[in-house]
């Protein structure tokens, strides 16, 4: 009899530890637009280029200003987006799917258990 309620206690303790840590990336998940969002696209434009293939062999990749596009795109400045990189009317809509996709289907982990 013992063992049963051990085991069943167990059992409760796994359920909360998932809980937590698929709260902990809903969390995390949501953070990411709101980084976007705060940091100005100047600050990413001072910078040097993220790019590797860019930095080691001096030739733009397809992705290359893939990140000031989409926060250009996030802070509104559309046009400055598609000169930054084209694809970004392609990329940004996909990350946003996956991104909604994700939190989505943590969530429905959490609650599904309850």
């Amino acid at each position: 009899m013992v063992f049963l309620y051990e085991k069943s206690n167990e059992d409760g303790e796994e359920r909360g530890d998932t809980m937590v840590k698929s709260l902990g990336k809903v969390g995390c998940l949501l953070i990411v637009p709101v980084v976007f969002f705060l940091v100005p696209t100047s600050w990413l434009e001072s910078r040097r280029s993220m790019c590797l293939i860019y930095n080691i062999f001096g030739v733009r990749c397809p992705g290359c200003g893939m990140t000031r596009a989409i926060s250009c795109a996030v802070h509104g400045n559309f046009k400055q987006a598609l000169r930054y990189n084209w694809l970004v009317v392609f990329v940004l809509p996909l990350l946003c799917y996956a991104w909604l996709r994700t939190i989505w289907v943590e969530y429905q982990k959490d609650f599904s258990r309850l």
